[in-house]
């Protein structure tokens, strides 16, 4: 037995503006006569629209304009949140990266070039600058030298030394 809030939830789904076509509704589902029976108590309902598509049906959510617009920026917040999480996660494994590779680049008394770094960690020089910043500066003392690094007051800073 086909379940109206599946039939709904996929008409819901697969609507981008146009109705979706009855052929594409039976592709999704198995049952052809029940999708049918289904399709006409969810249209009696006033939950869908039926509407004449080339000698073929089709089928649209019955929703307002409004409610279509809360629906796309639920969708889009819902997207830029997992983004955001998506980013954040990428910097913590950034900076647990750049402890890791320090370690192994760093000299005898502890010096390493942020360039030498950089290069290990396959990362552009924006990506990397930006990324790791804050962890540098709150970490490592800036020593100034380096052919890249960072520039303050002039002097381009680009070997680093872990603090005790």
């Amino acid at each position: 037995m086909i379940r109206d809030d599946e039939v709904l939830a996929t008409i819901q789904r697969l609507y981008n503006g146009k109705p979706v076509s009855l052929s594409k509704l039976r592709r999704k589902f198995e049952s052809r006569s029940e999708l049918v029976e289904t399709l006409e108590r969810l249209e009696r309902e006033g939950k869908v629209k039926s509407f004449n598509l080339k000698g073929s049906k089709g089928y649209a959510p019955n929703l307002d304009k409004f409610d279509l617009i809360l629906a796309e920026i639920s969708s889009l917040n819902s997207k830029l949140n997992k983004l955001h999480e998506m980013i954040a996660q990428q910097s913590r494994v950034k900076v647990d990266n750049f402890d890791e590779i320090y370690d192994k680049i760093k000299d005898n008394l502890g010096y390493a070039h942020l360039q030498a770094i950089r290069v290990e960690m396959g990362l552009t020089k924006e990506e990397f600058y930006s990324s790791v910043r804050e962890h540098v500066e709150s970490h490592y003392d800036l020593i100034a030298g380096g052919e890249e690094g960072y520039v303050r007051r002039g002097s381009v800073y680009g070997i680093v030394k872990r603090r005790r």
